[in-house]
């Protein structure tokens, strides 16, 4: 009985941790990049980075967020008639701003 609970609690725990998601190569035509992009900062942003994982995750987040800004800018520029891809451009470096803020403070 002990064994089984025991599996059982390791489980669900195994199973209730949050999981990194695979980095996927980013293909196809600029619209379905930038869905793609937008696809992986909303999953950035919606990590819980509260708690004791917090610094622990806040400059490598930071890193792959200013990396993304800067993939989604690289598109905007190209793209120079999509308003869009320029709006897109600006959140994404807002986005850097914000989680480099939080590495920023973290490293004190």
């Amino acid at each position: 009985m002990k064994s089984v609970l025991s599996f059982v609690a390791l489980s669900l725990l195994l199973l209730g941790c949050p999981k990194q998601a695979p980095t996927v190569a980013i293909t196809g035509n600029d619209d379905e990049l930038i869905d793609q992009y937008s696809a992986q900062l909303e999953e950035l942003r919606t990590r819980d980075t509260a708690g004791e994982n917090r610094c622990k995750d806040a400059c490598p987040t930071k890193n792959k967020v200013c990396a993304i800004s800067e993939s989604v800018c690289g598109i905007a520029v190209k793209k120079g008639d999509r308003a869009d891809f320029q709006t897109k451009c600006v959140a994404t470096q807002e986005d850097c701003a914000k989680f480099g803020e939080v590495c920023l403070s973290c490293s004190k």
